[in-house]
């Protein structure tokens, strides 16, 4: 059964909503070579930087991010300090949040900050193992679906048991595979023993730092095979092989005895992690609705839908 948790934020009238535009024209670190990924990782800079802010990329233009923040006038100074020290300008005037935005700007702050505890895994999963990357067999997760009602947002959480079909065998020219993290398609073009010269990123340390700065993800110290690979438009990307897969995940319920522990270790993490949101302590409402209805059985929906920067 799935189980929902409602986080409610005292003074949600008080909070301010900007968009921010990255200048993609400053020298871009070594782990973000894109404009895309440039302007993900200015994004996820400010939110380790201000533990008053949520934010998110946004999915389409290259140079926006969003971010709430609350009114008060330290917060508002300190975030323009930030955007001074990332190279971010304010467009437009502050703004009234509305739901859609403060869901997503929540869901990808919680996604960031978990990281690498739980890692974000499709658009509503999230897989439990730092290592998971190099971890066969069956491994524990969770589903999420979350919302916003009257100011408070609802994760609705349900365990599940997640393997992610490992194959030994090599990737061929021309296959179609999916990609870490999002699931979505891509073709694959060329195999390497070690990150080619030919690559935006200058060494497998430069690829490991990609990893962890735009994903989260840890990849193992010793250097990986990787592939060319190309999606639906734009330049090819590298990717290391860990981070390819011919199929979906095998996503399975779990046994009722086995969520409670499961539920707690994500509250707890969450709780941790993002000790305080919007400058209040975090208040998760621990009574705990059931729901009957899983999602479980629909997975496969909201993984196929592929987004243009979901790479």
């Amino acid at each position: 059964m799935a189980k929902s948790y409602n986080i409610a934020y005292p003074n949600y009238e008080s909070l301010g909503y900007v968009v921010a535009t990255a200048n993609l024209y400053d020298k871009h670190d070594r782990s973000a070579p894109s404009d895309f990924h440039w302007k993900v990782l200015k994004c996820r800079m400010i939110i380790f930087s201000h533990s008053s802010v949520l934010a998110s990329p946004d999915k389409c233009d290259v140079k926006q991010v969003h971010i709430i923040f609350p009114r008060r006038g330290e917060d508002y100074d300190r975030l323009n300090s930030l955007f001074l020290r990332f190279s971010l300008i304010q467009d437009g005037d502050i703004r009234k949040v509305d739901s859609d935005i403060y869901k997503m700007c929540f869901y990808y702050t919680m996604g960031a900050k978990m990281a690498p505890t739980w890692n974000t895994l499709g658009y509503n999963y999230f897989i439990n193992n730092r290592n998971f990357l190099t971890t066969a067999g069956i491994q524990e997760g969770i589903q999420c679906f979350y919302s916003v009602k009257d100011n408070i947002i609802t994760l609705e959480l349900k365990p599940v048991k997640i393997n992610l079909m490992r194959c030994n065998d090599k990737y061929y020219p021309g296959e179609c595979i999916r990609v870490l993290p999002s699931l979505n398609k891509a073709t694959i073009e060329e195999y390497y023993e070690s990150v080619p010269k030919t690559s935006d990123f200058k060494c497998y340390k430069d690829l490991r730092r990609h990893w962890k700065n735009i994903h989260g993800y840890r990849l193992p110290e010793e250097e990986r095979p990787c592939y060319s690979v190309r999606f639906w438009r734009g330049e090819p990307l590298t990717y290391p092989d860990i981070c390819l897969t011919r199929a979906f995940p095998i996503i399975t319920p779990m046994s009722k005895s086995a969520e409670k522990a499961v539920l707690e270790n994500f509250i707890n993490c969450l709780m941790s992690k993002m000790s305080y949101m919007l400058g209040y302590p975090l208040n998760i409402n621990r009574e705990i609705c059931e729901h009957n209805e899983s999602h479980v059985e629909t997975q496969a929906v909201s993984l196929c839908t592929p987004t243009q920067h979901g790479k």
